[in-house]
């Protein structure tokens, strides 16, 4: 029996197998690649067909932009700069022409997620989380595609799909306590229990993010509650707030005693420079009063309200409330 099988233990036998192998499998490999280009590119086409709109570019100006040798670089700085004209239907326009001339997969993952904050800055929720779905698509482990998709979740008030996108950020070692407990603390208010155990979980929840101590204070003053046994946050977290109060709060904490003190209040005098200057207009019975703006600290943009979320660069707890004198108008509406 031996003598039928020598030929295949000779090792120039043995060799042209192995090369037949390897050639078969560059060739199925070939084979495959050409066939999953031509479904990815077929997936694009849909996909770009899917969020085309008729109040963006012309047909022409796209099939300009399509033609010309024009990069995808070049495509994304005219979207952003439709994006900042308040354009957006030309920025996602320009986006959609960029993803479809896209090379790599790279580069459509970058667009993908730049058209996504368009639309969620656009205020086209779902549109936004769908956008984010098909980047992760081509990256799971996109983290900033993560982000945004948890965000547009919130917006559109599916905390717990936002919960799971922080899951994954966490599991891939991004710090996530403040957010889920800001996600968690909108569930908690949103919610039909009773509220002082309302009050208490988001307290309880405040240790992640300190800033929820001006959720429950808004809740308090929302629903009339007395505010003698509330913990209060810092007064520069909510200083806006308790301007406009008239019962005094928090008399050990020396910051508050300074704004007793600028309001005539109390004999303190205040070391900030805005209340101080308050002191001294009032003290001459000029009628002035503080007015307030609002400060992201991370995409240097302000605003007239009070925000939890930056509108424009969506990171949490940015915010820092910055002081104004002013004449008074005796308008003493609250900020939120």
């Amino acid at each position: 029996m031996d003598f039928f099988f020598v030929e295949y233990r000779d090792p120039i036998f043995g060799l042209i197998v192995f090369f037949g192998v390897l050639l078969l499998i560059a060739v199925l490999s070939y084979v495959w690649g050409i066939f999953s280009i031509k479904d990815e590119k077929h997936s694009i086409e849909k996909f770009v067909k899917k969020f085309e709109n008729s109040s963006g570019l012309s047909e022409k100006h796209k099939k300009m932009l399509l033609e010309l040798d024009v990069d995808t670089n070049s495509l994304s700085v005219l979207a952003l700069t439709f994006a900042k004209s308040g354009d957006f239907d030309k920025a996602i326009s320009v986006y959609l022409v960029a993803i479809d001339k896209s090379p790599s997969k790279k580069q459509r993952e970058f667009l993908l997620v730049a058209l996504g904050k368009i639309y969620l800055k656009a205020g086209f929720l779902k549109k936004a989380s769908e956008v984010f779905l098909e980047s992760l698509k081509l990256s799971p482990r996109n983290s900033e595609a993560l982000r945004y998709l948890g965000v547009t979740y919130e917006k559109l008030r599916m905390y717990e799909n936002s919960l799971e996108t922080l899951d994954a950020l966490n599991e891939q070692g991004a710090d996530t306590k403040a957010e889920v407990a800001y996600i968690k603390a909108l569930i908690i208010t949103s919610q039909t229990s009773k509220f002082n155990e309302k009050a208490a979980q988001i307290l309880s929840l405040s240790e992640d993010f300190p800033l929820l101590k001006r959720m429950v204070l808004e809740q308090f003053i929302r629903h009339n509650e007395p505010l003698d046994s509330l913990t209060m946050p810092r007064l520069d977290e909510c200083i806006d707030i308790v301007f406009r109060l008239d019962n005094l709060l928090n008399l050990k904490n020396a910051d508050f005693k300074e704004l007793l003190g600028a309001k005539g209040l109390s004999n303190d005098e205040p070391k900030d420079f805005n209340l101080a200057l308050l002191k001294a207009a009032n003290d001459r019975s000029l009628g002035a009063t503080l007015s307030f703006s609002y400060f992201c600290t991370e995409c240097k943009t302000s605003y007239p309200l009070f925000f939890y979320r930056c509108p424009s660069c969506a990171r949490l707890g940015s915010v820092k409330i910055l002081t104004h004198v002013t004449k008074d108008t005796s308008e003493e509406d609250m900020p939120f």
